[in-house]
């Protein structure tokens, strides 16, 4: 895992993306290494890398993206499409618990379809 701030990737608005082996960070949110923030937001990226491996990173973001276009015509507003993707909703429902990873059954993001 290699963490590299930038100002291009990910868009305005986020804050991270993970693209295995990388964790992409908006640079300005370089102070986060200091808070409690930080430790949620690696392991929220840590989760996907989880995912893009289980999708061999191609698969990955093919299903994340058309999924993203079928959430976005349900919804009809991007921000409720993109937290009920179901890879984001595993992410954000267990970027909290510390030893997610260790305990996690692979494509556990199948439930939240």
């Amino acid at each position: 895992m290699r963490i590299i701030f930038n100002n291009i990737l990910p868009f305005k608005g986020f804050t991270a993306m993970a693209i295995y082996p990388f964790i992409l960070i908006r640079s300005e949110f370089k102070s986060y290494q200091h808070s409690e923030r930080w430790n949620s937001l690696i392991l929220h990226e840590r989760i996907h890398f989880e995912q893009q491996k289980e999708l061999l990173l191609v698969f990955f973001y093919l299903w994340y993206g058309i999924e993203f276009i079928i959430r976005l015509v349900i919804h009809r507003n991007t921000y409720l499409a993109y937290k009920n993707i179901s890879f984001e909703k595993e992410a954000y429902q267990n970027d909290k618990k510390i030893s997610y990873l260790s305990t996690r059954k692979r494509f556990n993001w199948l439930k939240h379809l």
